[in-house]
């Protein structure tokens, strides 16, 4: 069933990883590495994940039959993603976008190659952040506090975890600078996009 998603992973992985090493350094590495301790915890991570994944797309193989071309991308790269990560929460969002990327609507060709690289790089630490906060219409972003407390607006101190997760959604395209009005002025949006990628990140089941 993985194998109609991502096509042959296990050999495309090494030959994805065997071809960016080739002519470097690193090719002397790779046996070592295979037979560390934690390249063992990796790979008990990943086979965990990818069964879990695996029942999802046997829960859901009506829509496998008629999964569109965006569809695909998404469910896609988030199974590849795996391999790029050892966060088990991370594991567990990546999940979560194969399942809810099976009944996605349609969506701009763009947008899904936004998502899909967003999917890729976001921390489980900023997935977890964005979901937590997405209520708030603005942010604050400043070691001083705002002159005037507003409900609707979260005052995160830039050097705080939570700071530097905001930050990290800035970089991504999930939050952006707001409106440049007297009352908008230094403060930061979610944009457009993040409504979408929770969506696609969040726990159906919660």
């Amino acid at each position: 069933m993985l194998e109609k998603i991502a096509g042959s992973l296990p050999a495309e992985a090494a030959l994805t990883a065997i071809g960016a090493a080739i002519g470097t350094p690193l090719a002397a590495l790779l046996p070592p590495l295979a037979k560390s301790l934690a390249a063992e915890r990796q790979r008990e991570r990943v086979e965990n994940t990818l069964r879990e994944i695996s029942r999802v797309l046997e829960q859901h193989a009506t829509q496998l039959e008629t999964l569109t071309d965006q569809q695909y991308k998404l469910v896609n790269e988030a199974v590849l993603a795996l391999l790029q990560t050892t966060s088990l929460e991370k594991m567990a969002y990546l999940r979560n976008v194969v399942r809810n990327g099976l009944t996605s609507p349609e969506l701009p060709d763009q947008e899904v190659v936004f998502l899909s690289r967003i999917v890729r790089d976001i921390s489980a630490e900023e997935a977890a952040l964005l979901l937590a906060n997405f209520g708030y219409d603005r942010i604050w972003l400043n070691e001083t506090e705002p002159s005037e407390s507003q409900p609707t607006t979260l005052a995160v101190k830039p050097n705080s975890p939570e700071g530097k997760a905001f930050l990290g959604l800035f970089t991504l395209g999930i939050v952006s600078i707001a409106e440049p009005t007297f009352d908008d002025s230094g403060l930061l949006r979610f944009t457009p996009m993040a409504p979408k990628l929770i969506a696609l990140l969040k726990d159906a089941d919660a």
